[in-house]
């Protein structure tokens, strides 16, 4: 046990604190930018992921392979998603958020409007109702869709035309976010730092910045990519909720603790710096992670916790914990399924896994850091020599 957790007191709730003080300085991190041991809530997800320690995606990298890390993490090959596809969440995220969080969804995001939200007599969406409302005004019916709605607007903006009707409901949606969002310094914090700005300034001045980037910096497509939600995938989150809170197990698991707790810790074999992010952890030290998945079917799912290394998370965060004075008691993964079914299942991994898994996991860390001090990312074989196969 480190240091940092021989220090702590009778219980590990008391050592809880906010990600940021008041002011928006980070309490993680020191003013020269190195990492603080601690327990830490309401960190961002993005600032989390940039905190630069060793975390469980990282070591399920490293098990595949030393030269799988060095490409994900080292290297300069560059293959990340496209800006457009980072704002494509799907319904697991979303659901995440209402599960864990759902006072952090609500009011962020709207659904994306379709027809049947406007039951308006004449209504026009398709391309042939706007071609026959074009003809109808002797207007010319070339063009793409977006052509055709442009031209039919201009002769008459008091059309019901789906799209415009569309555009209009989010925009009062969007201008009322931003407007009335700003209610508390620590809601201005927030708002800032989703939109990146440096919060270590006068509060007037990051507001001023935040008013003038919003409007400015950030066009209608921008918003609505960050806020409006398709409606297939709104739905699908919200069936993720439900799901997740009928389950009586589940539902008890998911209360009486603390959402999103970030932990830092340094180890002590390795010197490596480690960072954990519990989905949930009660305060009776009993640790939930919400999966949403293709199946909750009990031994497809075995087979995704073996390929997917959740087993390597569950010692991981464990470990993590540990170091940090949280004795992790038991657990528990809550499994969601929604596309083709919707159930939930809770799974825990037996006494024999963990004891093997962990026994893995240190090797693994051990070997990780050999590589950060010899510089050497081999793939499979440290000889080098040639693999006889016997197919």
């Amino acid at each position: 046990m480190s240091a940092v957790a021989q220090a702590k007191s009778s219980h590990w709730t008391e050592e809880v604190i906010e990600a940021y003080d008041h002011h928006g300085v980070p309490n993680f991190m020191d003013s020269t930018g190195n990492l603080i041991e601690g327990i830490y809530l309401n960190m961002p997800n993005e600032v989390y992921h940039s905190l630069d320690a060793q975390s469980s995606s990282k070591l399920k990298t490293f098990a595949k392979g030393r030269h799988h890390y060095f490409r994900q993490y080292l290297s300069d090959v560059c293959r990340k998603r496209t800006k457009q596809q980072e704002y494509t969440f799907d319904a697991g995220t979303y659901g995440h958020m209402l599960v864990l969080e759902e006072h952090n969804f609500h009011g962020m995001f709207m659904r994306n409007p379709v027809p049947d939200d406007f039951p308006i007599v004449g209504l026009i969406e398709s391309i042939d109702e706007l071609k026959k409302a074009l003809t109808e005004r002797a207007l010319a019916v070339s063009g793409s869709k977006a052509v055709l709605i442009e031209r039919l607007w201009a002769h008459d903006n008091t059309l019901p035309i789906f799209e415009k009707l569309r555009e209009d409901k989010i925009q009062a949606f969007l201008s009322s976010l931003y407007t009335d969002i700003i209610r508390t310094e620590q809601d201005l914090i927030e708002l800032a730092k989703y939109h990146n700005l440096d919060t270590n300034r006068e509060t007037e001045l990051v507001k001023s910045d935040l008013l003038v980037l919003i409007p400015q910096l950030q066009t209608f497509d921008d918003l609505v990519k960050k806020h409006v939600i398709d409606h297939v995938v709104w739905d699908d989150a919200f069936r993720v909720q439900k799901s997740t809170r009928a389950h009586p197990k589940a539902n008890w698991l998911f209360s009486d603790g603390f959402p999103e707790l970030s932990i830092i810790a340094k180890c002590p074999t390795t010197g490596m710096m480690l960072k954990v992010r519990f989905d949930w952890l009660r305060f009776d030290a009993i640790a939930v992670d919400l999966k949403t998945t293709a199946s909750t079917n009990p031994q497809k799912f075995g087979y995704q916790i073996r390929e997917l290394r959740y087993d390597i998370q569950q010692v991981f965060y464990t470990y993590v914990a540990k170091l940090a004075g949280v004795p992790i008691r038991h657990f528990t993964f809550v499994a969601t399924e929604y596309k083709d079914a919707d159930n939930t299942e809770t799974f825990e991994l037996s006494d024999r896994k963990v004891i093997e898994v962990n026994e893995e996991l240190h090797e693994l860390m051990a070997e990780l850091k050999e590589c950060f001090d010899t510089d050497d990312w081999y793939g499979f074989d440290r000889a080098r020599s040639t693999w006889v196969l016997d197919i």
